[in-house]
């Protein structure tokens, strides 16, 4: 039945992505706001765990308002045929506000707790922060990647994390003997760790020779590493926490798969490093 399940969901769930990226615009920023409040549900119940009293209200708030700044910024890409140069500079602007937006979040939620009266305001506070980092900033950074680097190199960076995840599995399973991480990631292996990175650096760097994409050979081999490398660092991270508070998914909303932070944890990590690669590459 698992396995019945996790094939109804790759079934829906991989048009889907690919669907949205592709077409962009709402489409695609309303997935991401999708991810982004759903993983939120899941973080506040992994706080729970651990006797954390956070404000989830505070939180979604938050996350709310860097909701509406990317269907704001999707909303002025959409204008017309905006050239990339002023959507990047556009971006620049749109940065600082994101610094600020973070800086009066922190505030708040110092302030907040202060009148909550708390037992455990330290906790509570870098809860917060953290989750508004975590999953808000970091997740939406995969909106303007997508804005800035376009449909067809976006679609390369998730067939890359999928040929990681693919490479990784198989070649694990089959002929890893020892574990990378065990006190973290018990299944993991070195073998499934260094064949999920070459395969992603592979794909990109093949697409890179043959002029699929329009990349020179290092850049291909950096965004390879991004995200046939650091992005196992986001799996690995997601499992500490999951340790921490002994469970073995978020949720079960993607029935066969876990929950969202379980699907999406290397997106956490590496989206905001995709977003400066695009912006340095493009």
């Amino acid at each position: 039945m698992n396995n019945k399940s996790r094939t109804l969901v790759n079934f829906l769930g991989i048009p889907l992505i690919i669907g949205s990226i592709y077409i962009g615009g709402y489409l695609f920023t309303s997935l991401i706001a999708a991810i982004i409040i759903l993983g939120t549900i899941e973080y506040n119940n992994l706080l729970k765990k651990k006797s954390a009293t956070p404000s989830f209200t505070l939180l979604l708030i938050g996350q709310l308002l860097l909701i509406i700044g990317s269907y704001f910024f999707t909303y002025y890409s959409n204008l017309s045929q905006i050239p990339i140069s002023n959507i990047k500079s556009h971006f620049v602007e749109y940065s600082d506000t994101l610094f600020w937006c973070f800086i009066l979040f922190t505030i708040v939620s110092m302030v907040y707790e202060v009148l909550r009266k708390k037992n455990t305001p330290l906790l509570n506070i870098s809860s917060n922060i953290f989750g508004f980092v975590w999953i808000g900033l970091f997740i939406n950074s995969l909106v303007y990647v997508r804005l800035i680097a376009g449909a067809e190199l976006t679609l390369v960076m998730f067939f890359s994390l999928w040929i990681c995840d693919t490479f990784a599995f198989f070649f694990g399973k089959n002929f890893g003997k020892r574990k990378i991480m065990p006190e973290i990631s018990p299944n993991k292996t070195v073998v499934g760790t260094l064949s999920g990175l070459i395969g992603s650096i592979m794909f990109i760097m093949i697409l890179a020779h043959f002029s699929v994409i329009d990349l020179s050979l290092i850049s291909a081999l950096i965004l390879g590493l991004i995200t046939g490398g650091i992005s196992q660092f986001g799996d690995f991270f997601e499992s500490l926490l999951k340790r921490e508070v002994n469970i073995k998914d978020t949720s079960n909303i993607l029935s066969g798969h876990g929950g969202i932070l379980d699907r999406f944890d290397s997106l956490a990590i590496i989206s905001p490093l995709l977003l400066l690669y695009v912006y340095i590459v493009r």
